[in-house]
Parts: C-alpha cells; structure tokens; sequence
C-alpha cells in the first residue's frame, strides 16, 4: 500500500507541476521595449492620459498588462482626434483580453474573437487499486471550437486516450486520435449538432458514451440518434425540467444491436433540500426481450463540502456497456449484478485544476465479493 501511496503523491505532483506555468501569473509586465509605452506616452504629452510629473509616461519602468489595460480603457472614454484614436485602437487590440475581463468591450475585437478559433483542453492522470488492480494511467485532450458563419459552428477535439503507467511503451499502440468532429446549426426551430460528439443521459449512470449521428434540441427536450463504436446503433429522447426544488431529468434510450433491440427507459433527480445539502436519485429499466432489469442510485450530495455518498443496486443484465460506471480506471466485472456504497470526494485544488476522490465497496447481488474486492481512485484534472 506505501508503494501505491508513493505512486499517487509523485503523478499528481508531477501533473500539478507541469500544469502551473499553463496558468502563470495574468499580471505580467509588459516588457521594457514594447510599442505600447511610446504610444502612451504620446497620449500622456498630448494630455489624454495622465503621466509622471513632467507629463511623460516612461518607458525604464514596467507596469503590467492589467495596469497598461487601465490607462487605455481611461483614454477610451476621452474625445480624441484620428491620430489619438487609431493609437487607442492599437492599443485596445492589443490588450483586448485584459480590457474584456474588466468589463470594457472592444466592439471590433469582440468580433474578431468571436470569429476566431477558440483552443481549449485538458489533461488529467488517475491512480486506481483495489486487491488486485494497482495502475496510474494520463489522458490529454485539446479542443477546437470556431463559428464558420453566422448560423454554423464547428467542435474537434484530438485525444491521446489513456496511457498505462503499467503499459511497457515499446508495444503501446496509444496514439493521437480526432475524438469529436462536428457542427452545429439552427433550423425548424431546433439546435441541431451532426457528427462526432459526446452523449451523456442523466448523470451518466444510464449513458456516457460518445455517437456518431445527430442531436436536436428544443427547450428542455433532446433529440438523438446514431451509431456507436460497436456499431450498434443508438435512438433515444432526453427531457429535464424543474418542479419546485428539484431538478427532474426522464430518458429513453433504444440500442439496436446485432442480436437483439434494447429499452431503457430511466429518470434522474436531484433535490435541494437546504443550501448545503442536495438529496440525489437516479433510476433505469433495461428491457431486453428475455431480461428485464433495474439499476439504482441514491444519496446524498454535502454541496460545500464536495462530498457524494451513493448506494448504488444495479441487477443482472442492467448494468450497460455505455455507463460512466465503466470509463473508471479499472474494469468494473459485473456479470451478476452489484451493489455497495459509492463515496466521491472533489475538490478545487487550485484555479482550473480539480482533485476527485472515489471509493467504492460493492458487492455481487448474491452477496459474494467482486473480483479485487474494494476499489479506490483518485484523479487530478487540469482545464487550459
């Protein structure tokens, strides 16, 4: 166990690491050279900007980003003649980003970023053990978001999947995928996505598994259809809607498979029942000709405390191949139904990175031990 508690404290230190410079610092300075100090100090002698006492703003003494930002956004709200104004303008492109996160639009920038294409991503390592099962595996994704016109929005997003501390990497196959590729677009009334793209129901329990085919949305209802991994193909409706306190999500979802067609038909809900406290519950019916099966879930959720307790009880034949229960670390065998208690912990470790602890003790519906016994994992998840 000190061997797999070593383990864990050096990837997630390492990951911490690595991930803090993608996060460096937004006050840094603008650099002694930069264009912009003349700029200003032009508009401090012709009286836009406030300068030093002798009227100049110099340059041998830096000011940061945000600071600079400020002295442009005040000479924005001045009455200036066409020289001062296209050197405002230079300056609020150049510290757009800094203008925009205080609150100053930048009529043209807004547009010239809003049409630009915008990149995104992830990287996460997880440690997963339980008696039989010790791994650490690394996934990182990076996204492609861009507007190709006005009613006509593009996603991409490449995947590494998951690399296997344990792998030996001269036999690894784990490579660069294209994970989603879709657009989205208006018409008749629905948002419509076609293409590659991510498809969770509920709270995943029921769902969390990527098609490839089309999603419509109108108000609180999906529409979905398409075809999976496996081929098997995929057809369902997802509607959500709020009754007092809570939070009420209904599904149905069919799987077209090779051998026979599958139903399911399940409901989610969550309800606060006071500001730190939200009490959870997720239910699915799987019909598959011969098998008709539940699969459970119900807790709690301590909301400022960032910690989930769930009995899960998921019968024979209920527990889907397209459940978030199987995009854990390790494998969760199942042939005859489980059931235990489920514990989740996440908390906010620093701006854009994410610690998630869960732990789970289940059993076989027949009360006999599930291979490996109890199973912990821990994650760290950064977002750039």
């Amino acid at each position: 166990m000190n061997k797999r508690l070593l383990k864990l404290a050096v990837t997630s230190a390492l990951t911490v690491a690595f991930a803090v410079p993608a996060f460096a610092n937004p006050f840094s300075d603008v650099p002694a050279k930069h264009w912009a100090y003349d700029a200003v100090n032009k508009l401090a002698q012709a009286g836009v900007v406030t300068g030093y006492e002798d009227g100049t703003f110099k340059g041998d003494k830096t000011v940061s980003r945000y600071e600079m930002a400020s002295i442009v956004a005040a000479a924005m709200q001045k009455d200036l003649n066409s020289d001062q104004k296209e050197t405002v303008d230079q300056l609020s492109k150049e510290f757009a980003t800094e203008l925009n996160s205080m609150g100053i639009k930048v009529e043209a920038i807004d547009k010239k970023v809003d049409n630009m294409v915008k990149i995104s991503g992830d990287a996460r390592v997880r440690y997963g053990a339980s008696d039989s099962y010790d791994n650490t595996d690394f996934r990182a994704r990076v996204s492609f978001d861009g507007k190709i016109n006005d009613n006509l929005k593009f996603n991409a997003r490449l995947t590494s999947d998951n690399m296997n501390y344990n792998d030996d990497t001269s036999t690894e196959k784990t490579g660069i995928k294209l994970d989603t590729a879709n657009v989205s677009f208006d018409a008749l009334g629905l948002t419509n996505t076609v293409g590659r793209q991510d498809l969770v129901l509920g709270n995943g329990f029921l769902h969390d598994y990527a098609m490839t085919g089309i999603a419509s949305e109108i108000g609180n209802l999906k529409l979905f259809a398409g075809h999976l991994r496996d081929s098997n193909e995929v057809y369902g409706a997802e509607y959500g809607m709020k009754l007092g306190a809570a939070d009420i999500t209904a599904d149905y979802v069919k799987y077209d498979t090779a051998t026979n067609d599958v139903d399911v038909y399940g409901a989610n809900v969550g309800i606060k029942l006071t500001n730190s406290v939200t009490a959870l519950g997720e239910f699915y019916n799987v019909d598959q000709g011969n098998t008709d099966a539940n699969a459970a879930a119900y807790g709690l959720k301590f909301n400022k405390l960032g910690l989930t307790a769930l009995y899960r009880d998921v019968e024979d034949g209920a527990n889907s191949a397209y459940s978030g229960m199987n995009n854990d670390i390790q494998t969760l065998k199942n042939e005859d139904g489980y059931k235990g208690l489920e514990v989740r912990y996440d908390r906010a470790l620093a701006k854009n990175t994410t610690l998630n602890l869960k732990y789970q003790d289940f059993e076989k519906q027949d009360g006999t031990e599930i291979d490996g016994g109890a199973r912990t994992q821990a994650a760290i998840n950064v977002k750039f």
